[in-house]
């Protein structure tokens, strides 16, 4: 979550019971050390009245992820799944493996989060409709194997987790959605489908006035000018994303935009301007590596 660099100046009782049980779970986690059975026991006793104690260590394993406190979320929620299935509660396991896959992605584990995805995904066809939960999974599981390059799964869910947006009339997830999609396009190698795929993501952009998205989409469109071969298409189009988001900053955009036009000025000849482009993109990057390194 996104910090505003200042704390308002009032805030109601619950905000604050909220922000002290945070702060709380987060010194009860870092005093466990490696001890996690210890802090989940603690968590499990200190279960409010009138909540279950799945419920709570759920409840509060989300805290802790919020937190990238991870291994004590992951034992959080194994407990939490532990006490859902003795108590035979679909509804409650499927929200425990929606948030344990995601987690354990972040840990490094992408084979095991997509596994706790996909059994979460298996729970809820028992359960009625919940939009929540398909754009939960449906999210994780597009993420995920995309990571893993498994690009026809990853297009597969994204596209379930844009119909679940539109179905809402969430134009900014179904954009997001859209534009993900053009990404593993491009990464498919599959231009016009991108082209596509952008357009509508950049339309919906122009729509709600979001700068940021028409940005993702001209960068796609630059993307699939590039797969064509059309490299000063290409750079014409990234610069025009980058001025797009210069209005709506995003700094890992504006990196990947840098590494994009070095690119294409490698293909064009221009070494001098694809050496500049690429000291830019380190300088916002500071360790990371070139893509393809």
């Amino acid at each position: 979550m996104g910090n505003t660099g200042r704390q308002r100046a009032e805030s109601t009782p619950d905000e604050r019971k909220d922000r002290h049980q945070r702060e709380r779970l987060v010194k009860l986690a870092r005093s466990a050390g490696k001890e996690l059975s210890t802090f989940v026991k603690e968590i499990e006793e200190a279960c409010p009245p009138g909540t279950s104690p799945a419920e709570a260590l759920l409840d509060a394993a989300i805290v802790m992820a919020e937190q990238d406190q991870l291994k004590p979320a992951l034992a959080l929620l194994e407990r939490s799944a532990a006490l859902y299935e003795e108590q035979h509660d679909t509804a409650g396991l499927a929200r425990v493996y929606v948030n344990m896959g995601p987690v354990y992605g972040m840990l490094g584990n992408i084979e095991k989060g997509i596994s706790c995805s996909l059994k979460a995904e298996t729970l809820a066809h028992d359960l009625p409709l919940d939009s929540d939960l398909t754009l939960h999974y449906a999210s994780d599981l597009g993420g995920m194997y995309t990571e893993t390059e498994q690009w026809d799964e990853a297009m597969r869910y994204f596209q379930l987790a844009c119909d679940t947006a539109r179905s809402e009339n969430n134009r900014e997830l179904e954009a997001d959605a859209l534009l993900i999609m053009s990404q593993v396009a491009v990464a498919q190698g599959k231009a016009d489908l991108a082209r596509e795929l952008a357009d509508q993501g950049g339309a919906i952009g122009i729509g709600l006035a979001d700068k940021g998205f028409q940005a993702r989409a001209l960068q796609t469109l630059g993307d699939a000018e590039e797969l064509d071969g059309r490299y000063q298409c290409a750079l014409e189009l990234f610069q025009k994303a980058l001025d797009m988001e210069a209005d709506h900053p995003d700094t890992e955009l504006r990196q990947q935009l840098f590494w994009e036009m070095s690119e294409a000025c490698e293909r064009l000849g221009n070494t001098a301007l694809a050496e500049d482009y690429r000291s830019r993109a380190a300088e916002l990057g500071g360790d990371e590596e070139e893509p393809g390194d």
